[in-house]
């Protein structure tokens, strides 16, 4: 892949109508578009911080999109002017070697001229042959567009095809070998030259931004944004989702788990190649090996020539995830693939954080990030994503049923498999055999004085491995060998469509479906098969004896023996209940493992002994940032932005570490004037007990009271809405407790309707529906919440549904969380103690400091949404008033503002007086 840097400086504009800004700019977002511009064209990385509501969305794409019209037409500009110098050089080189008697230097001299001279015609080539691509892409957008305004007659003709088709697929033919692994002579590790080959090499690659996000409504926001500027006109942008986003297939989406939809989609493409490849090949002996079906069938929507019309039609439109499903459903076309196809041809992909964070994901989807831009929005939480990214858990029930599932999925095609195969499936069993042991609590005697197993304990991977007696196994091979052969969707599909003796032996005999074979046939060869399983577990628990007997069995034996474990159960117990698929989440565990390359990762065992089935072992990611290194590597220029980055010191530390001269950091304050925002640390309440909410304190009653008597003045002077914000649901629960038992909360009542945020998600919507309502009334209502609970982060309490925010505390973690422990020690031991004045000291105590006051942040950052907005925040602890570190990583338009209050008297009176003009305001 060819490239071509310029050599001219790009100074970025000074006006926002050079921008293509939709409105007069601010002057924070005119600087924050110059400073974008800037680390954009010096190949830099910019840490942004603008609280939301100042337009950073906006600025974002702008600024970006700016950039990148500039860029491309200095390079084609750059690009000609250097090769018409270079003409001339070599012009001038060859008059003198005419005439020059030392002609060989001259020669010399011009044949580096010349292969320079090559190397930039071929790149200019390149740009030539993409512009024309480009060109073409917009004719057959235009084309795709004609073809919509008659799209009335064109779905009349669809669907009297799909309904031919559909009739068609109701008679699939369905393989008995549906879910057979292909044999020896399939088995190709498929190897490809990592170098690039000669049609990329020689194809121009232009700088493409690939904008991320945590979730698809905020990336459909900036979508909006972008269509609103100038910038949509000729703009080529698509949005990335997962199919679980993106399928319109009815039967597919009611499937509701991603992993599932994933698996189904995956299944069907395989019968739309096979129904295309089936024939009148078969022999009369084949055909009794085959059966009917017409719940599997081929998708409607996998349709190439429709897809690429879908592509086409919707690259140039500006679409966000709506938009592309609305158009997929209008042309009968898969808006998944459709938006794959797209991504070579895109300047801006719309993505969510997974496709780019996660470098096999990000593969698999197609992105290649060489020389990109990369932006990720609402980035303060990036190392704690990445480590999420990247963990994997697994517990014992889930790898019971894998070694259940893979056994009865070996006996059931045992005869068939190559050796090579059938030894990867033995490795397979035997791993979750192995696994599943360690998250076996061993059972202690009555009195025999040995201590129970301890409850958690972490493992480096190569202990893991070692402990599981599976170092010896070469995992690469075996998870080669399950991308080769996909056995995770197919032992899925096994044990989803499996025969009713495999998965209720108690099904009555006459509604057993047909398998390849008779109904009696089935029954009779499933019944000798589960006397084969009881039979072989016999034989287990006799060698297991004989072992004993004459010594510990060799591995060998051992392994064989474990594959065969429990037969007979999983020919009896697979589809009681819908069967999810326990096979991915395993392999995805043994990736996880093979990644681990430099000791940055641990394995927490955690021991259940009331519910065995409920141990886990968890993969934990410690060292975020060796994960990203490649990113960073790869593309030309990062941009995280936020509306609360701080503290950004973490950032500089674990991620950007090795490239520190790059980084740029920009904090910038709210759009609101000063007097919109009412911040005030808070130490002691109405009767002068102080605030100090930490693990020692929080049962104490006197200050519970407090708590109490200080919400209650809040709520009497503060209009509509107020967020209170707790530790924990713990804390909330002993509060509310509190709160009735005193008789407070009728008095509470009587001011501000109570809502209370709930512990699971599906109640979340009615409660916010019905708080916005009462906020808005002339009561008003009061909503207690968690921090890090649903409603702390990404949800929007602008005006009347949030004129105070409380935080209640430093929400500090459980710093007895060994997964918590574990990487302030990884931290400790990597990273250098920091001198800083202000510092908390070693790196893993910075880091825990640091996960409080980012949650704190979030609280923060619901209120104070635009210009016109106004709200006060009251921080509930005399830790805000007496440490300088905590209150340096507040966001600067909080920290600049806030007032540090020992008595409540006087917070009291500034909030009245806060609240009087601004309703004097509003009145005028």
């Amino acid at each position: 892949m060819i490239s071509f840097k310029p050599d001219k400086d790009l100074p970025p504009p000074e006006a926002g109508v050079h921008y293509s800004f939709p409105f007069v700019p601010y002057d924070i977002q005119l600087d924050f578009m110059k400073s974008l511009y800037a680390v954009l064209h010096g190949g830099g990385i910019g840490i942004f911080e603008s609280p939301t509501g100042t337009g950073k969305s906006l600025s974002l794409t702008c600024g970006t999109l700016t950039w990148l019209k500039d860029y491309d037409r200095l390079v084609q500009q750059e690009l000609q002017v250097k090769i018409d110098l270079l003409r001339k050089e070599i012009a001038r080189l060859e008059k003198e070697n005419e005439v020059a008697s030392d002609w060989i230097t001259g020669q010399y001299n011009a044949m580096g001229q010349r292969k320079e001279l090559g190397e930039l015609t071929v790149f200019r080539d390149a740009l030539e042959a993409n512009r024309k691509h480009v060109l073409q892409l917009k004719d057959k957008a235009v084309l795709q567009k004609i073809r919509w305004v008659s799209a009335k007659d064109v779905a009349d003709r669809k669907t009297d095809t799909l309904k031919e088709e559909s009739l068609t697929m109701q008679e699939v033919v369905v393989d008995d070998d549906e879910f057979l692994i292909p044999g020896d002579s399939d088995e190709s590790d498929g190897d490809v030259d990592p170098g690039d080959t000669k049609e990329e090499i020689e194809r121009y690659k232009p700088v493409q931004v690939i904008f991320c996000s945590r979730t698809h409504s905020q990336l459909g926001q900036v979508v909006g944004e972008v269509k609103e500027t100038t910038h949509a006109k000729d703009l080529r942008l698509m949005s990335l989702a997962s199919r679980q986003s993106l399928c319109i297939n009815a039967d597919v989406r009611k499937l509701k788990s991603n992993t599932l939809i994933n698996e189904r989609c995956l299944e069907m493409l395989k019968k739309a190649g096979k129904s295309n490849t089936k024939g009148n090949s078969e022999d009369g002996s084949s055909a009794k090996k085959r059966r009917k079906t017409t719940a599997q069938k081929s998708c409607p929507y996998y349709n190439q020539r429709a897809i690429e019309g879908l592509k086409n039609g919707t690259l140039f439109e500006v679409p966000d995830i709506e938009d592309l499903v609305k158009a997929g459903m209008r042309e009968k076309a898969c808006p998944y693939y459709a938006s794959r196809a797209a991504i070579a041809d895109a300047q801006v992909l719309m993505v969510p954080y997974q496709l780019i964070l996660h470098r096999r994901t990000r593969q698999q989807s197609g992105i290649d990030l060489r020389g990109s831009v990369l932006i990720i929005d609402e980035a303060h939480n990036l190392l704690d994503t990445i480590a999420a990214i990247h963990s994997q858990e697994l517990n014992h029930e889930q790898l019971r049923m894998a070694k259940l599932q893979l056994a009865a999925y070996k006996a059931r095609y045992f005869s068939r498999f190559s050796t090579k195969n059938l030894l990867r499936i033995n490795q397979m069993i035997f791993i979750a055999t192995r696994l599943a042991k360690l998250l076996t609590p061993e059972v202690k005697p009555l009195g025999s004085g040995e201590k129970s197993t301890r409850a958690s304990r972490m493992l480096q991977t190569h202990e893991l491995l070692v402990e599981s007696d599976t170092f010896n196994l070469n995992l690469t091979d075996i998870l080669a060998f399950c991308e080769r052969s996909r056995i995770a969707q197919k032992v899925h599909g096994f044990a989803q469509s499996g025969p009713p003796e495999l998965l209720d032996p108690g099904a009555p005999e006459k509604t057993q479906p047909k398998v390849g074979m008779s109904s009696k046939g089935s029954t009779n060869s499933l019944k000798g098969l589960l006397k084969s399983l009881e039979e072989e577990n016999k034989r287990k628990a006799q060698s297991k004896k004989q072992g004993r007997a004459s010594g510990a069995p060799s591995k060998l034996v051992e392994m064989k023996n474990d594959t065969n474990q429990e037969n007979a159960d999983a020919a009896q117990q697979q589809v009681k209940h819908p069967v999810s698929n326990v096979i991915r989440p395993l392999i995805n565990f043994l990736e996880c493992l093979t990644e681990d390359s430099s000791g940055d990762s641990r394995v927490l065992l955690a021991l259940n002994e009331k519910n065995p089935s409920q141990s886990s072992m968890k993969y934990l990611l410690l060292n975020p940032g060796a994960r990203f290194e490649e990113i960073v590597q790869h593309c030309r220029s990062i941009v995280l932005a936020g509306g609360t980055m701080q503290p950004t010191e973490e950032l500089t530390e674990q991620i950007f570490r090795n490239c520190r001269e790059r980084v740029t950091i920009k904090s910038y304050p709210h759009v609101v004037p000063n007097d919109a925002v009412l911040p005030i640390a808070l130490a002691r309440g109405p009767s002068g007990k102080e605030f100090l909410f930490n693990f020692g304190n929080r049962q104490n009653a006197d200050q519970l009271a407090e708590l109490q008597s200080t919400i209650l003045n809040l709520c009497q002077v503060v209009p509509n809405g107020v967020v209170a914000f707790f530790s924990s649901y713990d804390y909330l629960e002993l509060f509310c407790s509190k709160l009735e038992e005193s008789g407070n909360r009728a008095r509470l009542e009587e001011r501000k309707k109570i809502f209370r945020e709930p512990r699971t998600a599906g109640q979340v919507d009615k409660i916010l529906l019905e708080y916005g309502r009462a906020a808005k009334s002339a009561t008003g209502a009061l909503l207690l919440s968690v921090v890090g609970g649903k409603l702390s982060e990404g949800l929007n309490f602008a005006d009347e549904l949030g004129r105070c925010v409380v935080v209640v505390g430093l929400p500090y973690p459980n710093r007895t969380s060994p997964e918590l422990a574990e990487r302030m020690r990884y931290l400790d031991r990597t990273l250098p103690t920091s001198t800083a004045p202000l510092s908390s000291g070693s790196a893993g105590s910075e880091y825990y400091e640091n996960l409080c006051m980012k949650a704190v942040n979030q609280c923060i950052g619901r209120a104070v949404r635009h210009i016109r907005d106004y709200a006060a925040v009251v921080l509930l602890d005399s830790r805000y008033c007496n440490s300088e570190r905590v209150r340096r990583k507040l966001p600067v338009w909080i920290s600049e503002r806030m007032t540090c209050v020992g008595r409540y008297g006087q917070a009291h009176g500034s909030l009245v007086k806060f609240f009087r003009d601004h309703k004097a305001k509003r009145a005028e």
